[in-house]
């Protein structure tokens, strides 16, 4: 087995916060990757196939797939071992909360959220993780001038998601979100015709994390 990250989480998760340090330390990610550099985050990460592809292509980057499944965060890791990427990692944690309390400010070069759950029915729309807090952490975790990536088949999630990144001043939208490796669910949907919605967006010099007041 390669190193893993995934063995440290369930005990963190029932430890104070100020022990949890260990995931993400003060410093930033180098700790994770025993070395300093552009860090991609594939937030949501599934069977990693994204992640994999993309730290194959640029092994200059460190590449952290996040995933909330123990199983898929075990075939990413054998997909590292077996591709010999020793700049992959895979972490078994919730990506929100990941966002929201151990992210070091202004330190991922990219992040990818690519399909999450769209949670169709309206009952259940509160259950999505894309909201506006947590765009206004990605906006904060990113470096200046780095990119958040967002890709779905849901049109309406899409709206919403675009709705809120337009409320954050230091998110400038750039554009279509292809060009990059294809995800599982990616293959799958384009294989289909299904039509996909999403886009690019870049964190401006001199940002912060402030969301714009709109009706």
């Amino acid at each position: 087995m390669c190193d893993s990250l995934s063995m440290m989480l369930p005990a963190l998760r029932t430890r104070e916060a100020d022990e949890t340090k260990r995931l993400v330390r003060p410093g930033g990610w180098e700790g994770l990757f025993l070395r300093r550099a552009p860090i991609v985050c594939d937030l949501g990460a599934g069977n990693g196939r994204f992640a994999a592809t993309y730290a194959e292509l640029h092994p200059e980057w460190n590449v952290l797939a996040v995933e909330r499944k123990l199983q898929r965060v075990r075939q990413i890791e054998r997909a590292a071992e077996l591709r010999r990427l020793p700049n992959l990692k895979a972490l078994w944690f919730g990506w929100d909360d990941l966002l929201l309390f151990w992210s070091p400010p202004a330190s991922c070069r990219e992040i990818h959220v690519l399909f999450p759950d769209p949670w169709p029915k309206r009952r259940h729309q509160g259950r999505r993780t894309l909201r506006a807090g947590i765009l206004a952490a990605i906006l904060r975790a990113l470096e200046p001038g780095g990119f958040f990536r967002f890709l779905t088949d849901d049109a309406g999630y899409a709206a919403v998601v675009e709705r809120a990144a337009s409320l954050l001043p230091g998110l400038e939208r750039r554009g279509d979100p292809g060009g990059f490796p294809a995800s599982h669910f990616e293959t799958i949907f384009r294989s289909k015709e299904h039509p996909l919605y999403g886009a690019v967006w870049r964190k401006a010099e001199g940002a912060t994390s402030g969301m714009r007041g709109g009706s």
